[in-house]
This record gives C-alpha cells, sequence and structure tokens, in this order.
C-alpha cells in the first residue's frame, strides 16, 4: 500500500491541533477534510488514540 502525502495545510492543522485540547482533535474528526481525505482521517485518529498523555476513555 503506498502513503499519500498530506498538504502543506493539513499538516500545519495537526501540529495546531498537538497544541490543543483533546475535544478540538475530536471536532476536527468530523470536519470536512477528515471525511474526504483517509490520509488526513487516519493520522487524526492516530493521534488520538495513541496520545500515551491523553486522558482514558470513560468506563462502561
Amino acid at each position: 500500500m503506498h502513503e499519500e502525502n498530506l498538504p502543506a495545510n493539513l499538516l500545519k492543522r495537526i501540529e495546531e491541533l498537538r497544541t490543543r485540547e483533546q475535544s478540538y482533535l475530536e471536532d476536527e474528526l468530523y470536519s470536512t477534510e477528515a471525511l474526504t481525505n483517509k490520509t488526513y482521517r487516519e493520522k487524526l485518529e492516530s493521534m488520538f488514540s495513541l496520545d500515551p498523555l491523553g486522558p482514558l476513555p470513560p468506563r462502561q
């Protein structure tokens, strides 16, 4: 599988999201870019689920 390169504006957006609260990242998952660009969506999902310093998910 080949890996697509993300446009510079999306790379910049990812860097901005790293410094924000988790709720910004959750909102970004529903952005037009995340819904239409598979590579961007995968990058966001990996940041969301693999952040070792982020809060734990709620207990169910």
